[in-house]
C-alpha cells in the first residue's frame, strides 16, 4: 500500500502540527507518535507502508492504525498514491478492478438464535476510514472512547466497537456509559466491554435506560458483596459458590446486619467461617419470617424457654415401666420390716 502525505503546508523544515503536542500527545499510542515524526520528517508525497513500518521498527499493521489516526483527526490528509503511481506495483489486472460498495453490516439484520458472545466481525482499516467518514457519530463515539479509558484504541477495538454500534444496535451513548462502567470495575478493556454487551444483548437490555438500570442493579449487589466478604474477614476473592450464596441471601431481603447476626452465631458454635452453616441459619429465619434483630431475639428467647422447660420436665418425669415393673414385686406385707 503506497500513501500519499501532504506536507508542503509544513514546508521542508520539519515542522510538527501545534494539535500533535496540545491535543494527542496525552492520549495518542507512541507508536502511532513514531509513525507520524518518520512521515514528516521525509518530506515526502509518497511513502510506501512497508518502508515506513521498517524505518520506525513496527509492524505494517501498526502503520495502517497509525494513517487512520491521524487522518481521523484531522492532523494529516493521507490518500492512496495516483493510480499512475500505484501502477509500478501493481498488476494491471488488479489496477483495473473497480473498487467495492461496502454493505453495512445492519443489514444482516441479527436474531438473537444467531447471536453468541463469541461472535467476531472483523473490518479492514479501510472499511472502518469509510465509516467514520460516513457516520460522524460513530467517529465521535470512536474518539470518546479512546479519553474514557486514557489511551488510544487500534484497529481490532474500533472494529470490536463498530460491531456493537452497527450489528447489535447500541447506540453511541449506550457503549460509551458502558465503557464507563467497565472502567469503574478497572477493567478498561474493549474486550471486556465488548463480553459485557453482548451478554445484555442476549437478556433484552438493549435501550439506554435499561443499561442504566442494569448497571445500578449490578453496583448494588457488587458492593453488597464487598460488604459481606469484608465483614468475612475474607481476603481473597470469594468463590463462585460462595458468591452465589451471598447473592441468595440478598434475593431472601436480608439485610448485612441480619447476616452479621448469622455469621456471629456460625462463629459461635463452630470457630470458623461456615456458608452453608450461615445459609441454614438465614434459610432457618425466612421460613418463619424473621427479618429483624429483635425478631431474632424473641425466636432466640422462645428457643432457650423450650429447652429449659424441657430440661425441668425430664428430671421430673417417672419411667412408667420402672414404676409398673415396682408395684408387681412390691410386697405389702414385709412393708416396714427389716
Amino acid at each position: 500500500m503506497v500513501l500519499y502525505f501532504d506536507c508542503d503546508k509544513w514546508g521542508s523544515n520539519f515542522s510538527v502540527p501545534a494539535s500533535v503536542a496540545n491535543e494527542y500527545l496525552k492520549l495518542c499510542d507512541p507508536l502511532y507518535l513514531k509513525v507520524l515524526i518518520y512521515a514528516l520528517a521525509q518530506n515526502s508525497h509518497y511513502l510506501e507502508q512497508t518502508e515506513i513500518a521498517s524505518a520506525c521498527g513496527v509492524s505494517e499493521d501498526i502503520v495502517s492504525d497509525a494513517y487512520k489516526y491521524w487522518t481521523s483527526n484531522g492532523v494529516l490528509r493521507c490518500e492512496d498514491a495516483p493510480v499512475s503511481r500505484a501502477a509500478d506495483t501493481a498488476s494491471p489486472a488488479k489496477a483495473e478492478q473497480p473498487s467495492q460498495q461496502l454493505s453495512p453490516v445492519k443489514a444482516i439484520d441479527p436474531t438473537k438464535a444467531s447471536v453468541s458472545n463469541k461472535l467476531v466481525i472483523r473490518y479492514t482499516n479501510s472499511e472502518i476510514l469509510e465509516k467514520t467518514k460516513s457516520d460522524k457519530q460513530l467517529a465521535g463515539l470512536l474518539n470518546e472512547i479512546q479519553s474514557v479509558l486514557g489511551r488510544t484504541i487500534n484497529s481490532t477495538e474500533q472494529g470490536e466497537l463498530i460491531a456493537l454500534y452497527e450489528y447489535y444496535g447500541f447506540d453511541a451513548p449506550s457503549i460509551i456509559l458502558s465503557a464507563e462502567y467497565c472502567c469503574s470495575l478497572e477493567k478498561p478493556r474493549v474486550s471486556y466491554l465488548a463480553a459485557v454487551m453482548k451478554s445484555w444483548y442476549e437478556n433484552d437490555i438493549l435501550s439506554y435506560k435499561q443499561i442504566e438500570q442494569e448497571i445500578i442493579r449490578a453496583t448494588s449487589v457488587r458492593k453488597f458483596e464487598n460488604r459481606i466478604t469484608s465483614m468475612f474477614g475474607m481476603t481473597s476473592k470469594p468463590s463462585k459458590a460462595q458468591l452465589e450464596y451471598i447473592r441468595a441471601w440478598k434475593d431472601m431481603g436480608f439485610t448485612a446486619e441480619m447476616i452479621e447476626i448469622a455469621y456471629n452465631k456460625c462463629m459461635d458454635n463452630t470457630s470458623k467461617l461456615n456458608f452453608k452453616y450461615i445459609n441454614s441459619i438465614l434459610t432457618n429465619w425466612a421460613a418463619k419470617s424473621i427479618s429483624t434483630p429483635s425478631q431474632v431475639d424473641e425466636e432466640d428467647s422462645r428457643y432457650h424457654s423450650r429447652k429449659t422447660r424441657s430440661s425441668a420436665e425430664e428430671k421430673t418425669s417417672y419411667d412408667l415401666e420402672e414404676f409398673e415393673r415396682f408395684a408387681r414385686e412390691f410386697d405389702l406385707s414385709k412393708a416396714g420390716r427389716p
